[in-house]
């Protein structure tokens, strides 16, 4: 009986002591001086595939591809970009040399600036974005 109630006794006082426990939430560092917003602007250019059915889909997805490689630089100059690279070496004569480019990112928020429709069906897309104190939180 009395181990019943030491038994009893030692798990209220467990679920107290979890109940009472705060944990600290680390403060979050205030933006710095330095870290004000900037806008970061990028161009991107496209050509009209041969295998569009007209000119107008031609010049539409000319527009996309140019968005899409402008979306690309801005990353670019957001994020960095990772290199790798593999050469193969024979009788000191490059055989192989291969390159990679690789941008990871996620991008929300880039807005077209101006889209410039090109005289040989390519169009070129301004965009810009800015990028404010959240995204600098990313890097410490």
């Amino acid at each position: 009986m009395k181990l019943r109630a030491v038994f009893i006794l030692s798990v209220f006082l467990v679920m107290i002591a979890a109940g009472c426990y705060v944990q600290q939430v680390p403060p979050t560092p205030e933006p710095r001086a330095e870290w004000v917003p900037i806008k970061i602007s990028a161009t991107g250019a496209g050509a009209p595939p041969a295998s569009a059915v007209n000119q107008a889909q031609a010049r539409l997805m000319a527009e996309r591809a140019a968005k899409v490689d402008a979306m690309r630089n801005l990353l670019e100059q957001a994020y960095g970009v990772n290199i790798s690279s593999h050469t193969t070496v024979r009788n000191f004569v490059t055989e192989n040399d291969t390159i990679r480019a690789r941008v990871d990112a996620f991008i929300k928020g880039a807005q077209v600036v101006d889209t410039r429709y090109l005289s040989d069906g390519s169009a070129e897309v301004e965009m810009e974005i800015t990028l404010g104190y959240e995204f600098r939180r990313i890097f410490p």
